[in-house]
């Protein structure tokens, strides 16, 4: 790949079929999500990347506890998707399971899997975040927003503290 080569990966029906089954596995875990965790409705949420923690309290009391993977970002300036396994300043704690998303687009010649950086927005953040979660076995994901980026996440584990 050129690094001026930013175009939008090319998708296949099989790619579409994919992406498919990967929204309903993220859409039934971000339903439970919802409705058990109740997320969504915390006053506060705070992530770090040297924990690797995503928290949501109310009145400063921690509720949830999760144990998060960065999928990839937005970057709301170039209009860029950024793979996390591409990204080399993210700390391992976020970003150690990630790669089995290339190695799947690798083994499925899925160019919008392996291609690390390209023109996109949030809608297919959602979508990559969609197909990590699905190839990961994720328990739901977070989009967050930050001034020049959407940083988009799956949940590895959870702890409720309510």
């Amino acid at each position: 790949m050129q690094i001026d080569d930013l175009g939008k990966p090319i998708e296949t029906e099989d790619f579409d079929d994919f992406l498919e089954e990967a929204y309903k596995y993220l859409n039934v875990q971000q339903e439970y999500c919802k409705s058990f965790y109740r997320l969504g409705e915390y006053e506060k949420w705070f992530y770090d990347q040297a924990t690797g923690l995503l928290t949501f309290s109310n009145k400063d009391i921690v509720q949830l506890e999760i144990d998060y993977e960065k999928v990839g970002s937005i970057s709301k300036i170039s209009n860029t998707w950024l793979w996390a396994w591409a990204n080399p300043h993210l700390l391992p704690t976020i970003n150690s399971e990630i790669i089995k998303v290339l190695e799947f687009g690798e083994e499925n010649e899925f160019e919008r899997l392996t291609k690390r950086k390209w023109y996109a927005d949030e809608y297919d953040g959602w979508e990559m975040t969609a197909i990590a979660a699905y190839i990961l076995k994720a328990k739901g994901a977070y989009r967050i927003p930050t001034e020049n980026t959407f940083s988009f996440l799956i949940f590895k584990n959870i702890r409720d503290f309510r």
